[in-house]
């Protein structure tokens, strides 16, 4: 079986609840990110924990006509194991609930190149705009990963370290030059993230392909700015959090 998982929790520290968030009226952020993720063509599951934080992602599932699958809180490695056996899956195209952007045409492609059997999972380099896309995965590599980190409450909301030491073999998507960062953000963890994607879809449409959003904010600087200046404490964040795990 093929399909998209996307991830989301409504715990975050940064930006409590962000999953349900209204960006446009009517539609929350997890809204966005189910509709975009259906363009990719496959079965869509929302992975999320069973902590009652979570319960309300039973009712948004329901009405967007989707899967959900209910795990471990803390240790979302495990979580998309168990949604992996639960659902037979072989290949997927991993979302974080996060990334309202993300590059649906581009994870199109992804799950074609990822069932060629090369590489245990596909993803893109650092200097790509964060949020542009997360990872293509193949079974077996969400097992080799799981076999590290069996306790469901080990924390591994960021999985480089994981990654690294599981060996898995990486493929990198290609991209233009276009789409390396040019001081463009297109995830949501703090309140100017909020801020940058309530203006974004109020002068686009949600289902707006990544590349054209890119050019819009290109021709728009002053939006981009909303939330880029959050972009070097998220990589900060992101480091002190690879420094702290330990295998």
């Amino acid at each position: 079986m093929l399909a998209t998982i996307i991830s989301a929790r409504c715990s975050s520290s940064r930006l409590p609840n962000k999953a349900l968030k209204e960006i446009i009226p009517g539609y929350t952020s997890i809204d966005i990110v189910i509709t975009r993720a259906k363009l990719i063509g496959l079965p869509v599951i929302l992975a999320t924990s069973s902590d009652p934080t979570d319960n309300s992602f039973e009712s948004i599932c329901k009405n967007h006509n989707i899967k959900i699958f209910r795990g471990a809180l803390q240790n979302k490695i495990k979580r998309w194991n168990d949604c992996f056996e639960e659902f037979g899956i072989d290949y997927a195209i991993q979302i974080d609930g996060d990334d309202l952007c993300f590059d649906f045409k581009m994870a199109h492609n992804a799950i074609k190149q990822i069932q060629s059997r090369e590489f245990d999972l596909l993803t893109c380099k650092k200097e790509v705009i964060t949020g542009l896309f997360t990872f293509a995965f193949t079974r077996d590599s969400i097992k080799k990963l799981f076999s590290l980190v069996k306790d469901q409450n080990i924390d591994t909301d960021i999985i480089v370290k994981f990654i690294e030491k599981s060996k898995l073999k990486i493929g990198y998507l290609q991209y233009s030059e276009f789409e390396m960062n040019k001081e463009i953000r297109l995830t949501l963890d703090y309140q100017e993230d909020l801020e940058f994607f309530k203006k974004l879809y109020s002068m686009n449409n949600i289902t707006t392909p990544t590349i054209d959003i890119i050019r819009f904010l290109i021709d728009n600087p002053d939006v981009a700015k909303i939330n880029f200046c959050k972009q070097s404490d998220f990589l900060k964040n992101q480091e002190r959090f690879n420094n702290s795990v330990e295998l």
